[in-house]
């Protein structure tokens, strides 16, 4: 039997209806809710013949779990999860030029969440997480990520130092972030097939991790703040990918 979940929030669910309306199996809908946003919503939903139940604001905070789900959440199938060897198949197809974004061990799920939906704005292919020490992808992140978790391939991998190398032998060149690195950067390459490593919270990228890497650069600060929310700092430098590509 396919597992299920619950999300929330109107990016997240006109996400999934937008892009995968076969797995939603129950959209839950706010009584007396009357916003034009919503009411589009609707209409996409009852043209995709969907399940629709109208239910108590108390219900609604019941069953997500949160008094911040603006109306509106969805039970869906999750998606059939994504391994290693489907992304290094997807890296030996030609005509690719991946960008790649691994969060090494990022466990608060707002912070996940934003991740992701920086990395669908700014063009990441594939998305690398570990299995261990990581944010689940519940419904927190969905919402933040504003389905960005519906859209985007997200690979948990058991070894990240093993994966880094597979990418390298694939001719990937993975980039480490450091505010102790040298190297701004923007004085990196970033046209070639690349993929971003992001640490987690405090601690950064695991020290075997960022041995891994081909090069470490660093975002070039110039307040007193010593650094960035790992957020903030992912959907900068993956900026600097899509400006120099463009």
């Amino acid at each position: 039997m396919a597992q299920t979940k619950i999300i929330y929030g109107m990016h997240a669910v006109l996400a999934a209806l937008e892009h995968h309306p076969e797995n939603i199996l129950t959209l839950f809908c706010q009584e007396k809710e009357e916003s034009i946003r919503f009411k589009e919503l609707l209409v996409k939903a009852k043209a995709n013949a969907l399940d629709i139940q109208t239910v108590s604001r108390v219900k609604l905070d019941k069953l997500t779990a949160a008094s911040h789900h603006q109306g509106i959440a969805a039970k869906i199938r999750v998606k059939v999860a994504l391994g290693e060897k489907d992304l290094i198949a997807w890296l030996d197809e030609p005509s690719k030029k991946p960008l790649l974004l691994i969060l090494d061990g990022v466990q608060d799920p707002h912070n996940l969440g934003a991740c992701l939906r920086s990395a669908e704005a700014l063009g990441v292919d594939w998305v690398v997480v570990p299995k261990a020490n990581s944010a689940p992808l519940n419904a927190t992140v969905s919402k933040v990520a504003c389905g960005a978790d519906q859209i985007l391939p997200v690979v948990e991998v058991a070894n990240i130092v093993r994966f880094i190398k597979q990418i390298q032998d694939k001719g990937v060149w993975v980039v480490g972030t450091a505010a102790e690195a040298e190297i701004p950067l923007s004085r990196i390459d970033l046209k070639r097939h690349t993929a971003i490593v992001m640490g987690a919270e405090g601690k950064g990228i695991k020290r075997l991790t960022l041995e891994s890497c081909d090069e470490i650069a660093k975002i070039p600060l110039q307040g007193t703040v010593s650094s960035l929310n790992v957020s903030v700092a992912t959907g900068i430098c993956l900026y600097e990918c899509v400006r120099q590509r463009l």
